[in-house]
């Protein structure tokens, strides 16, 4: 069997779900269009597999054989986080490959939501080391630290990540770090289905663990006190909530991802397109 742009069914989600433990950040809409196309290629340079953009029995077997990406996110949680933050892999290419800033809080943001203004030096080579070369990082360093700027995205705004060097530091790096934030701040997550875990960790990558912050941290609070309870149900309703502290007519973006991690808490992968 070989699929190819143009095929559908279940097969193609088969292919999908495939690829998206390599965190290629597909929808599993069993439609093969470009952004699967653009997967296959970037699966076959991952495992080392040449060929043309096309899933033949070999790269489906090598596929079906990857392990999830992560042991306390499946590749469906591992996709939903990725594409809040990036909306797509086409996204990623277009919109996302250089080094943008997001927002005045925030600093100069490379990759998949990672952002220059919270590592240190170390941390960055360490980080980036494995996937970017030397003269790309020391590019990058004058960013570290500080909220961002019009002047300093000016110094920085040519220096390229490609999507599988952003891919790779998201899994082995950034997860990690936020889902050990996310276990503090709600010590019951493990005990908590795969994709009420994914939806916490989003909403902890996206905000913060911090739950001390007053009134703008209130929902959060309620939610561990809510997990604490073992009234979990309730806990999508908190998402919901959250949405006042965003002015809609301007980010309208972190509202809708408040209401899909609610839909996910509520309904699972299967209503967002991830399984």
């Amino acid at each position: 069997m070989v699929l190819k742009r143009g095929d559908k069914g279940e097969s193609v989600k088969g292919l999908q779900r495939g690829l998206n433990k390599l965190g290629l950040l597909l929808l599993v809409d069993g439609d093969f269009g470009s952004g699967t196309e653009a997967a296959v290629a970037d699966a076959r340079m991952a495992l080392k597999r040449p060929g043309p953009p096309q899933a033949d029995d070999a790269l489906l077997a090598a596929l079906s054989q990857l392990p999830e990406p992560s042991a306390e996110l499946t590749a469906a949680g591992v996709s939903f986080i990725g594409r809040e933050e990036v909306t797509s892999p086409a996204a990623y290419r277009q919109r996302y490959r250089f080094p943008t800033w997001p927002t005045k809080p925030s600093g100069i943001t490379i990759g998949i939501g990672y952002d220059l203004a919270f590592p240190n030096e170390a941390e960055l080579r360490a980080d980036w080391g494995d996937v970017l070369p030397g003269p790309t990082i020391e590019r990058l360093i004058p960013a570290l630290g500080t909220r961002g700027s019009e002047a300093l995205l000016a110094q920085v705004r040519d220096v390229e990540v490609p999507l599988p060097a952003a891919v790779s530091v998201f899994l082995k790096r950034m997860l990690p770090k936020h889902i050990a934030i996310t276990r503090t701040a709600y010590p019951t997550l493990d005990a908590l289905p795969p994709a009420r875990r994914t939806a916490l960790i989003s909403l902890v990558f996206n905000r913060g663990g911090d739950l001390s912050g007053g009134d703008r941290r209130r929902e959060m609070k309620r939610i561990r006190e809510l997990l604490a309870a073992g009234d979990l149900d309730a806990v999508a309703e908190q998402f919901e909530a959250m949405v006042r502290h965003w002015d809609p007519t301007k980010e309208r973006g972190v509202i809708e991802r408040r209401r899909r991690e609610a839909t996910l808490w509520r309904e699972g992968f299967a209503a967002l397109q991830l399984v």
